[in-house]
């Protein structure tokens, strides 16, 4: 019965839900428990407190979820082959990272793992279950990597085989005990191309990320002043920072796979530097409404408009 149950759980998160990518995995505690703690110790996720807060909670889907015997994983592709493999060439564009040129992902996973949540209802009467998307208190990645979906890379991206790292993940957990797909493995081999790529040299070694030195983190997740060390390497980054993902021989290799669900806002590809230090906030938030764009909150945009700036000046240019 549950081997049944789970074929028809994966089968409507792909075709009925549009989901790229669906597995299960086992709701026990998770070894990347010991390495958050590590990683925290060191101070490596700088400003974002909430990593600490909820450290508990993140290891042990069963803090989670009380009961907690399974967890459905699934995933959404935004990949595009025509996607630019970088900032915004153009020096008077701001840069926006490729998974935010798009709806809201958080909206969109959230509201078909409730749905899928429901069919799990229907077909274990009284079952418990919760949705998750990256904002949960969840080791979402290494759920994946046990629930085959992929394996972490070196950058600390999901990795799948067939379609790379630009992929969206989410979870649904749940006190129904379902047969866990087998984990994936890995297979970044030798290649530290995403490494090398990074423009503020945020790795410390493969899989060990410095927040504070990850531009992704810098312009988006950081309270407080634009750190001055990473003007240099800012470039004409407002949101975000795909330097690592396209290097990534795995995305090269990958074909468009973008779910229609996520497909790009055209504007979002090429806003204008000169525009966007002309807007107020009523202004930024219909440029950001229903995007993740909505997370950057309008002083902050302002601070990484002036910072785009002053990396300019510091390099010779614009």
């Amino acid at each position: 019965m549950s081997g049944d149950l789970a074929a028809d759980i994966k089968r409507f998160a792909l075709h009925e839900l549009g989901f790229s990518l669906a597995g299960i995995a086992g709701a026990d505690p998770l070894a990347g428990g010991a390495r958050l703690a590590e990683w925290l110790t060191r101070g490596n996720h700088g400003t974002m407190a909430f990593l600490a807060d909820t450290a508990a909670v993140r290891c042990d889907p069963g803090r989670f979820l009380a009961g907690a015997r399974s967890v459905v994983c699934v995933a959404m592709s935004y990949h595009e082959a025509s996607a630019p493999p970088g900032p915004a060439a153009a020096p008077e564009q701001a840069a926006v990272a490729r998974y935010a040129r798009r709806p809201d992902y958080h909206r969109v996973i959230r509201t078909r793992l409730v749905r899928l949540g429901r069919f799990l209802a229907a077909r274990a009467p009284g079952a418990a279950w919760r949705p998750a998307v990256d904002t949960a208190p969840l080791l979402e990645k290494e759920l994946a990597q046990r629930a085959g979906l992929g394996w972490i890379g070196k950058n600390t991206c999901l990795v799948n085989r067939t379609l790379g790292s630009e992929i969206l993940l989410g979870e649904l957990v749940t006190d129904v005990t379902l047969p866990p797909d087998r984990p994936e493995t890995d297979h970044c081999g030798t290649c530290s191309a995403c490494l090398t790529a990074c423009p503020s040299r945020a790795f410390e070694a493969a899989r060990l990320l410095d927040a504070r030195r990850c531009l992704a983190y810098a312009t988006i997740e950081h309270r407080g002043d634009f750190p001055a060390a990473l003007l240099p390497s800012l470039g004409n980054r407002l949101f975000g920072c795909d330097a690592c993902q396209s290097a990534c021989p795995w995305n090269r290799r990958a074909g468009p796979s973008c779910v229609p669900a996520l497909a790009p806002r055209d504007h979002l590809a090429g806003l204008s530097r000169a525009q966007l230090g002309r807007i107020d906030r009523e202004g930024w938030a219909t440029v950001a409404a229903g995007t993740p764009l909505r997370r950057l909150d309008y002083p902050r945009l302002v601070r990484n408009l002036q910072a785009i700036a002053r990396g300019g000046e510091l390099r010779g240019g614009a």
